[in-house]
């Protein structure tokens, strides 16, 4: 990829070609049409030739013209070879059409199926910072309506190397019969180039508004469609309709200025054509009453102008599609140009895990730069190999953000994190996400078998350690009762699966990674009575000698924890058992009776739950 800088202006000051447009030509040149010069070398070869065939038009119109017009038998004898001419010439130039046609296609897009791919890899290889940063939406926008732009403009450029052509042959050929009325027509050609550059640069500037407009309706669809629930139970029908409306009215208005600027170039075009067309019907008219060319010679000079007026609209709507191309063009560049920074350090090793303790040493975090209230500051914590640790707490005291921190989605602002006695930002990501499973509770499952969605825990594996998986996070049996059982798609995000059912899935792709450290984030909040007493056992048993981190809300999972650890506005507040921190009767103690923590049954904690000691742990 290049790395030249591609200068960014605002909205209400933006330089000419010379200054924006030509370096984005060049980079993009240089990254993805240079490295396939052969096969464009190719489609300009079957160019030469379409241009080549369309020169033999006005030859043979002027030799049928001047031959049919001769008297008696001579017309007559001549008639098949004008015939067969006008086979010969429509013939090679379909030829050389179809020839260029499929390999300008090919190679514009393959061009941009390899942009697409560079677009989508550079996105999954962001940061989790950037991918949360922008609405999926807007994402799916640039994924798709952008690159719709960059391949019309991309096969627009090549077909305006082939009407660049036809109109070189056609102004030779015009040269050829008459110079002196050729530098006639051509002195109309300058004026059309200021007007035509002006609405060029406007129609660019139009188009990267209604890219943006087209991303913000594609996120507000994206979010409407997946809150049909909300929408209908809420009788939000109107609202959302009301709502999106304001952004297809945008768009409208956009395109409308859009079509008029393309629509002001072709009719700039059409103008100048009508001028050239009378200039050269006067001209030739003087020429032929004073015997200088025949009525062939000015029939044939017509048909040049024809056809090569033809191609000169034509590249008057390249100019339109180029414009609309370079303003998407721009908004890849920059999605390529961003650069991760959570990324591995130069001298990054693997990370060499032996008990899995994880240890917080005066951590901080803020999720932005300029935040005035941390989300973490200074925390301090230490968790044994093989410990499970229960984060709890009021929302937004800090316990997601620690699980976050853990496999760097997010780097710490100050402080370390280390496993094993490990900086984790001196190891590689690849190794330290390896050791991580992590459960949320936002499931994310793909519209699939179920088989894959269990096996992205582990790609390869083989059925019989999927369905040990299943079993252990309880869901053999629901899977088993599925129309196809494993092979049952579920739908996008699990729609055909109840809350629970999506969430043992996700247990269970954790289950199959086996990694040594277990990050839980409300794992079980969706479960029924019956399925969390099942899942409870069977994470009792996996997370045996495993360090687990879990943030929860239920008693059931707060005792068994070998500590549990109270977060307040982004501080450590209290460390303790069950038992040592309702007998402190402090931060913990409030949660428990403001029903913050909830028992088994998914109810408010009894009187009995405040007072008992807690149970032996499960991973003492």
């Amino acid at each position: 990829m290049g790395q030249a800088a591609i200068p960014r202006t605002t909205q209400s000051n933006r330089p000419g070609w010379s200054a924006e447009g030509r370096p984005l030509l060049r980079r993009f040149a240089s990254d993805w049409i240079l490295p396939r010069w052969r096969t464009i070398a190719l489609a300009l070869c079957w160019t030469a030739g379409v241009a080549a065939s369309s020169s033999g038009y006005p030859a043979i119109i002027k030799h049928s013209f001047d031959s049919l017009r001769q008297p008696g038998d001579s017309a007559s004898a001549a008639l098949p070879w004008v015939l067969l001419g006008i086979v010969g010439i429509t013939a090679c130039r379909g030829l050389f059409l179809y020839l260029y046609q499929t390999t300008a296609t090919r190679v514009a897009t393959r061009m941009v199926t390899d942009v697409q791919k560079a677009a989508f890899a550079h996105l999954m290889n962001a940061d989790f910072a950037r991918l949360t940063r922008e609405t999926t939406g807007r994402l799916v926008a640039r994924m798709t309506s952008d690159l719709t732009a960059v391949s019309a403009a991309s096969q627009a450029v090549l077909v305006s190397a082939r009407d660049t052509f036809t109109v070189v042959a056609m102004v030779s050929v015009m040269f050829y019969y008459d110079w002196a009325m050729t530098l006639v027509v051509l002195c109309g050609g300058p004026l059309a180039a200021l007007p035509v550059h002006r609405l060029s640069l406007r129609l660019r500037s139009v188009a990267r508004r209604t890219q943006r407009e087209l991303g913000s309706t594609t996120s507000r669809l994206t979010e409407t469609f997946s809150g049909a629930r909300l929408i209908k139970s809420f009788r939000l029908e109107r609202y959302v309709v009301r709502r999106l409306n304001e952004n297809f009215e945008q768009v409208l208005r956009l395109r409308l200025k859009a079509v008029r600027a393309r629509a002001g170039v072709l009719s700039l075009l059409e103008v100048l054509g009508g001028i050239a067309v009378a200039s050269t019907i006067a001209f030739a008219f003087w020429r032929i009453t004073s015997g200088i060319n025949t009525e062939g010679d000015f029939v044939a000079y017509v048909a040049c102008i024809v056809i090569a007026a033809q191609s000169l609209r034509s590249l008057g709507s390249v100019s339109n599609a180029t414009s609309e191309g370079l303003a998407a063009a721009e908004r890849i560049y920059e999605l390529l140009d961003e650069k991760p920074a959570v990324v591995d350090r130069p001298s990054a090793r693997p990370l060499a895990v032996k008990t899995a303790s994880i240890v917080f040493d005066n951590v901080s975090f803020a999720y932005a730069a300029d935040a005035r209230t941390p989300a973490l500051r200074d925390l301090s914590m230490n968790v044994a190999g093989g410990e499970m640790v229960a984060l709890v707490g009021r929302s937004g005291a800090g316990k997601s953000t620690i699980v976050n921190l853990v496999p760097r989605l997010f780097d710490v602002s100050a402080g370390a994190i280390l496993i094993d006695g490990q900086d984790i930002r001196d190891v590689t990501l690849a190794s330290l996400r390896e050791a991580i499973a992590m459960v949320s509770q936002e499931i994310t499952l793909f519209d699939d078998t179920i088989r894959a969605n269990i096996a992205l825990g582990r790609l390869g594996a083989g059925q019989e350690d999927i369905i040990a998986a299943a079993k252990a996070a309880a869901a053999h049996d629901f899977i088993m009762a599925q129309p196809d059982g494993y092979d049952t798609v579920i739908g996008e995000g699990g729609l055909r699966l109840s809350g629970g059912q999506r969430q043992r899935l996700a247990l269970a792709r954790a289950f199959l990674k086996d990694a040594p450290i277990l990050l839980l984030d409300e794992a079980t909040s969706a479960l029924d009575t019956e399925s969390e007493g099942l899942v409870q056992a069977a994470l009792a048993r996996f997370t045996r000698n495993r360090t687990t981190l879990v943030i929860a809300h239920r008693l059931s999972t707060v005792q068994r924890a070998s500590m549990i650890c109270v977060m307040d506005e982004g501080r450590l507040a209290e460390v303790g058992t069950h038992a040592e921190l309702l007998a402190r009767n402090g931060i913990y103690a409030k949660l428990c009776r403001s029903q913050a923590l909830l028992d088994l049954g998914g109810g408010p904690i009894h009187d009995s739950a405040l007072t008992a000691p807690a149970p032996p742990t499960a991973a003492a």
